[in-house]
């Protein structure tokens, strides 16, 4: 590392070291470095970008800045000339004392489009500009080796929790990577897309990506950035530095694969229709349906070999999304991040201004007020336990008699759980016996063309939902869930489902991977919800690793008095009729919990004499002997199958005059 240090094709690394060390001495004084850049770009070409747009009115000059960004005003695809002297004028505010670079051999330039590392004032958060001072401290502080009183191993853990902190800000994206790189090129790698295909195609060096969108967690960060320093000690490795492996990887030409190659196309040219259809509506949001009522059969003529436009429209919106080109609002409505009505000359000065966002799809608030409102027969107290289990555990079973109202309350307490009605947000499964992995997880299946393809299972599904909308809460609801086998169906992600293990860095490999490095993990927000049926004696014993993963909840039969005065309100059915059939009912619950070859599990539910919402019910007596007859003595032959008698005996007591 000295030798390459000394490097003179390097000299520049001084100068951007200083400059970084200097910087950061201003983090509290940003109103007075803003204002100097502000200077600076009135007297300076190439500056032109630092226009903040707010929520509603005009765009105003930016009143607030990070490091990087300030880093990035020189390294911003310019002249080598006007590079010279922005960094010549921000030395000089700074008090810089190292002489500007004459060259700038390996250093990664910004896109000039997207040179912020923060989003404008009408999607940033309060606190994303500060986080990124904090990433820019901790960075040089572990580069550094200063603050002896703090290990190496606890610098490095609040490093990963800033970095990780830092990739979740929108606009962020790989360019982290290159903003560490300017501030210590010596300690941190640069892992511009070049850099990338360089150190995996040619140094053929794994590049994990268990973090945010597709890139490097911390932990993968700074693994591949121990990698990288061993492997530079070998005699014959290509590169020795970050510097050198920066300028090489720019100068080699590392061809790309024909999906590369597709992918780059495909995320330009549907970009350009999303560009075009905001300045014609003179708005950066737009929804999925517009962009198919526009351009649906102009992209189908122009990739007439492409049998499926439409999933590869909604895959490139989702790579786009990735990208930070696009934000998802909510379901099919987007907003395009980087819209500038000067793209067009079209534009007049009558031109109205920018459309609010589309309307969020409106969702009633729900809560437990709402669950007790619509007929649960449970007290408060149960149900706040039971959500706070939920809450906590990430993974709950409801497990109870027939007839208990397993079905319903889930549903009911997702939407607890998120505060409101989303039925969007929840997915719904049944297992049973013939279920595998490969219908719930991921398998080969026939495709749209009759080849088999991986098609992802209804969870993974889920979990990418999650994943890409991490401020909701999404629920994955399996009816039954002990019918199947639970253990061989989860596969690999029954280690992934507990609420301590749903980080990026404990990723695991799937069974079938559509990428070679392919992991995959549980997101925080995604929350399952089971219902099991105890008295089924053809189901299977849960797995007790997935028992350890579940907090579970006992439903019983509740003939009590918010049944009946449920019961009596909605459906006009007599108290007296309600107490009949509450005192017959629990007595047969009596005779069934004790029957040695039965027991509590078999008993039966409220449900069975619990009216459907819109049930007309005429004669209430007649109502009830008609359950008697057609669902709970069918039932009761299941049970006691081998004695009829009792059946007999049970039915009279049922229907007794």
């Amino acid at each position: 590392m000295d030798a390459a240090e000394h490097d003179t094709r390097f000299a520049w690394a001084a100068f951007y070291q200083a400059f970084a060390s200097k910087l950061l001495t201003w983090q509290d004084r940003r109103e007075e470095l803003v204002a100097g850049i502000h200077r600076i770009a009135a007297d300076v070409g190439g500056m032109s970008h630092l226009q903040d747009k707010p929520a509603e009115g005009e765009p105003h000059p930016l009143k607030d800045i990070c490091p990087f960004t300030t880093m990035g005003l020189f390294n911003r695809n310019l002249t080598v000339g006007n590079r010279q002297i922005i960094a010549a004028r921000l030395a000089d505010l700074l008090g810089v004392d190292e002489p500007v670079p004459d060259s700038f051999d390996g250093i990664p330039v910004l896109n000039n489009q997207k040179s912020w590392f923060f989003a404008y004032e009408r999607t940033r958060t309060t606190d994303d500009i500060d986080i990124l001072w904090a990433m820019f401290s901790l960075a040089i502080r572990l580069a550094d080796n200063t603050d002896e009183a703090q290990n190496a191993d606890d610098k490095s853990k609040a490093f990963s929790i800033v970095y990780d902190a830092t990739s979740n800000i929108h606009n962020v994206g790989w360019n982290l990577t290159m903003g560490l790189y300017w501030a210590r090129p010596w300690f941190y790698p640069t892992l511009d897309s070049q850099s990338q295909k360089y150190i995996q195609k040619v140094l053929n060096i794994q590049i994990l990506k268990n973090g945010v969108k597709g890139r490097c967690s911390a932990h993968d960060y700074l693994n591949i950035t121990r990698a990288l320093k061993q492997a530079f000690t070998q005699p014959n490795f290509p590169v020795h530095s970050f510097p050198e492996l920066s300028l090489t990887a720019w100068n080699t030409d590392v061809t790309q694969s024909k999906d590369e190659v597709e992918n780059r196309t495909w995320k330009v040219y549907l970009l350009n229709k999303i560009k075009a259809l905001c300045l014609q509506k003179d708005s950066p949001y737009f929804t999925y349906q517009e962009l198919k009522e526009n351009y649906l059969d102009e992209i189908k003529a122009d990739h007439p070999n492409n049998n499926t436009v439409e999933n590869s429209i909604y895959y490139y919106l989702q790579i786009l999304r990735k990208d930070d080109e696009l934000k998802f609002l909510n379901a099919g409505n987007y907003e395009y991040l980087n819209f500038d009505k000067t793209e067009t000359q079209n534009i007049t000065e009558d031109t109205v201004e920018e459309s609010a966002p589309p309307s969020k799809i409106p969702h009633a608030p729900y809560d437990i007020s709402n669950l007790l409102e619509e007929g649960c027969f449970l007290d408060e107290d149960k149900l706040r336990v039971t959500l706070q289990h939920l809450t906590d555990k990430k993974n709950l079973i409801l497990q109870g008699p027939p007839g208990t109202g397993k079905t319903w309350l889930a549903r009911r307490l997702a939407y607890c759980l998120m505060g409101e009605q989303a039925p969007e947000r929840i997915s719904a499964v049944q297992f049973h016996p013939n279920l595998s992995y490969e219908d719930f997880i991921r398998g080969w299946r026939p495709g749209k063309e009759g080849r088999l393809e991986l098609i992802d299972g209804p969870f993974v599904n889920a979990i990418n939902k999650a994943l890409n909308n991490p401020a909701a809460k999404y629920v994955v609801i399996i009816e039954e869930i002990n019918r199947g086998n639970p253990a061989q169906i989860f596969g690999e992600t029954l280690t992934l489902m507990e609420a301590d293990k749903r980080t990026p860095t404990e990723a695991l490999e799937l069974s079938y991977r559509k990428e070679p490095d392919e992991k995959i993990y549980i997101p925080e927000n995604l929350y399952i919800i089971g219902t099991m049926n105890i008295a089924d004696r053809s189901l299977a014993l849960l797995d007790l690793a997935l028992r350890r993963r579940f907090a579970f909840i006992d439903l019983k039969p509740m003939f009590n008095d918010a049944w009946k005065k449920w019961v009596n309100q909605k459906f006009a059915v007599d108290l007296d009729v309600l107490n009949l059939i509450e005192s017959r009912l629990t007595a047969l619950n009596e005779k069934l919990a004790d029957d040695v070859a039965l027991g509590p599990q078999f008993c039966i539910g409220h449900s069975y004499v619990t009216p459907a919402t819109g049930q007309k019910i005429g004669e209430a007596l007649a109502w009830y002997e008609q359950v008697v007859e057609t669902e709970i003595c069918p039932l009761l032959a299941e049970y006691w199958f081998d004695a009829p008698s009792k059946v007999n005996d049970a039915r009279k007591v049922l229907l007794a005059q």
